[in-house]
């Protein structure tokens, strides 16, 4: 098979003897295999949604199904899954999967260009497309689409002028403008309120950059800089802690030992110190007080062992010093095997259920968020403390193994 020879040629190709050509050679080789697989993993991914077994270990979707198979980011876990389902319905990008003639980019593109808006125009031009596809590059290929759509909307005469902002409306308006290159043009018409929100939100976010020193250097127009804080909230979902809007709750964990190093015991005596934001990982004294400045504060002290030491008084229902103590034992959120849900999508859920006798206790909590939580109460589902830790179980009784990547997130 064409796909064995391919191998053969990336595997037998070597780095310290081989001549330049030879390892070019590889490289083509290796793009033209990436091709034929990525082409049979996108007519796979259909009927495997189908048939239902990303949801034999409790995974919610499909997408934490690939996530955790495969290890890949969800971002491309979801283009994989969308990729492949709208291909199944295009039987001349399909064919062109199955023969392993394009790569997934150049998929991944033509299934976007179907739009509902043009869906009429693609059925008739798939096939020159695809044609046009097996020999453009994914940025070549990007920009003939786009010239494409708007020639597909003209023909249909669906490109409408743009209309005069109503200014006294009292709705934002967004406008957003891909152009080539992949960049693209957004216009807003909001209103005073909303105007001043996002002012206030850029210059605070700028002004945070100023006073921690990232500035001093920075070569930047004002312009870029307001492009960078708009962009940089987006990213974080930071919002204004003026007017009495709900400021952003910062949790940072530290070992009982290390509030010790910060009394200035030896370091030949104490393991050295860090913080950790849950979820972010380490994080310096200086980034520590800059978004200790930002934020409300909630302290949990832990043995070396992960622990929690302060966690408050038990009662039916989990305290909030518990959640936070389960926040910082469960380091991301969700404990379901697999699960990528954010602490803040879960809560706490008794191990030995309440109404059997079950107290609430660090020991008899963990964390599962609303999806799982109802696998356990309703679906069948199983969860016990063993020694090392929580361990879930089928409704056949048979224990979930982690995938290998399940407990990457």
């Amino acid at each position: 098979m064409r796909a064995h020879a391919l191998l053969d040629a990336v595997l037998d190709a070597d780095p310290s003897g081989s001549a330049g050509s030879a390892l070019g050679g590889a490289v083509e080789a290796h793009a033209e295999l990436a091709a034929i697989t990525d082409g049979a993993v996108v007519g796979l991914i259909a009927p495997w949604e189908a048939s239902g077994d990303w949801a034999c270990d409790g995974t919610r979707s499909a997408v934490v199904a690939l996530v955790n198979r495969t290890g890949a980011r969800r971002s491309a876990a979801g283009a994989l899954r969308r990729t492949g389902l709208d291909a199944a319905s295009m039987p001349h990008v399909s064919a062109a999967a199955a023969a392993g003639w394009l790569p997934l980019s150049h998929l991944t593109l033509l299934t976007r260009a179907r739009r509902p808006d043009v869906a009429e125009v693609f059925d008739r031009d798939e096939a020159r497309l695809v044609a046009l596809a097996r020999t453009l590059s994914a940025d070549a290929l990007d920009q003939r689409l786009l010239a494409w759509r708007y020639g597909a909307l003209a023909e249909l005469e669906r490109n409408e002028p743009d209309r005069e902002p109503d200014h006294a409306s009292d709705a934002d308006t967004a406008k957003i403008v891909r152009a080539f290159a992949g960049r693209g043009l957004i216009t807003l018409d909001l209103t005073p309120r909303s105007l001043a929100a996002l002012v206030e939100a850029v210059e605070a976010r700028i002004e945070t950059w100023r006073r921690a020193g990232q500035l001093t250097e920075d070569t930047r127009t004002y312009q870029e800089l307001v492009g960078a804080a708009v962009m940089d909230l987006i990213a974080d979902g930071a919002v204004s802690s003026r007017r009495g809007q709900i400021r952003p709750l910062l949790i940072a964990t530290a070992r009982l030992t290390e509030l010790f190093d910060r009394a200035q015991t030896p370091d030949a005596d104490r393991a050295g110190w860090s913080a950790r934001i849950l979820g972010g990982g380490p994080i310096g004294s200086a980034a520590l007080r800059e978004l200790m400045e930002q934020a409300n504060v909630a302290l949990v002290i832990t043995s070396d062992d992960g622990e929690p030491l302060h966690v408050g008084r038990a009662q039916r229902l989990a305290t909030a010093a518990m959640l936070l103590a389960l926040y910082a034992r469960a380091g991301r959120g969700c404990e379901f095997p697999g699960c990528h849900a954010s602490h803040h999508r879960s809560h706490a859920h008794h191990i030995l259920w309440w109404e059997h006798g079950g107290g609430t206790g660090i020991h008899n909590l963990c964390l599962l968020c609303p999806h799982h939580h109802a696998s356990i109460h309703k679906r069948g589902f199983t969860v016990t403390r063993g020694p090392t830790g929580l361990v879930f179980h089928r409704p056949d009784g048979t224990p979930i193994t982690p995938r290998p990547f399940a407990q990457a997130a």
